[in-house]
């Protein structure tokens, strides 16, 4: 595992970024969460904007922590 931090951070052209990004993700992930439930539960916000919102947070959030790992992982073979 610390190959590949090191990887991330020292030879991945965007790595930094991306790390930066994720922990973005993260951190919007824990804060909006109640947020778009409140909004559902208490303003009658309609059901599938509420889907597609978790969809596209906590896609977000998987997609920029896996496409580095699956770089990784491909160059390791």
């Amino acid at each position: 595992m610390m190959n590949y931090f090191k990887w991330l951070f020292e030879e991945h052209k965007y790595g930094k970024i991306k790390f930066l990004l994720f922990l973005f993700g993260v951190t919007q992930c824990i804060l909006l969460t109640d947020d778009f439930y409140y909004e559902y539960y208490y303003y009658d916000m309609p059901l599938y904007p509420l889907i597609m919102g978790y969809v596209a947070l906590y896609g977000f959030t998987i997609g920029i922590a896996y496409q580095p790992y699956t770089i990784y992982k491909g160059l390791k073979k």
